[in-house]
């Protein structure tokens, strides 16, 4: 697995070299001390996970990761204030580390994003799925998905949130979004935004950077719009 880290502190930088050094599966390619140099190497660099610390002088951690692509590296936090650490769970990061870091618990946070990134690559080297239903993880159960009652699909990182017809509540299911599109496109499902996947039967509506699903009016990305066009 291999990583990047991005802390303003140089001693805190050089704790997780020497860390990551005791730890074979994991492949450190940079540390860095600000922001836009990170954000740099994302751009042309594939990573699987970031390590950063929230609290940081020209941009937070928090604002970081928010500010990445869809299709980011998975992340962990690692931060001084533990009350910090809880903000960064709404953007579905792997773990987060209090600061000073004791090394078993290092260990542990990285054998959860190996474990983690396993899914991952099972995932994108499935099939297109050929059946009608589909079983995804969810709530410590595996939930049926039927194909022809999905509505829609939303990505939250790692995650997705499976929108279906007369269920209340999506299902959320660790998965990425560009998975699902591969292996549902031969049902009839299409991307019209980079967070977005829906059943094309479902639609309903379309204004000029929105459709409608179910009665939700959900974005649509200009990079999609073609693809969508000649359908309707």
């Amino acid at each position: 697995m291999t990583l990047i880290a991005l802390d303003d502190e140089p001693l805190a930088l050089l704790v997780i070299e020497k860390f990551t050094q005791d730890i074979p599966a994991v492949h450190l390619l940079a540390t860095f001390n600000d922001v836009a140099a990170a954000a740099d190497f994302l751009k042309k660099n594939t990573v699987d996970l970031l390590l950063t610390d929230i609290n940081m002088p020209d941009m937070s951690g928090l604002q970081f990761v928010r500010s990445l692509p869809d299709e980011r590296p998975m992340v962990i936090f690692a931060t001084a204030h533990k009350e910090h650490a809880y903000e960064g769970f709404d953007l579905d990061v792997v773990d987060y580390l209090v600061k000073p870091i004791a090394f078993e618990r290092f260990k542990k946070s990285m054998q959860k994003a190996i474990d983690l990134l396993e899914l991952r690559q099972k995932a994108e080297n499935a099939v297109p799925i050929l059946e009608p239903y589909f079983f995804v993880f969810s709530e410590y159960q595996q939930v049926k998905i039927t194909i022809r009652e999905i509505l829609y699909i939303e990505s939250m990182g790692d995650y997705v949130k499976i929108y279906l017809a007369g269920v209340e509540r999506p299902v959320l299911t660790l998965e990425r979004l560009k998975n699902l599109t591969f292996r549902l496109e031969k049902h009839g499902f299409r991307r019209i935004h980079r967070s977005y996947l829906i059943n094309f039967e479902k639609l309903e509506a379309r204004q000029k950077s929105q459709v409608r699903v179910a009665g939700v009016w959900l974005p649509l990305g200009d990079t999609y719009v073609a693809s969508i066009e000649h359908l309707l």
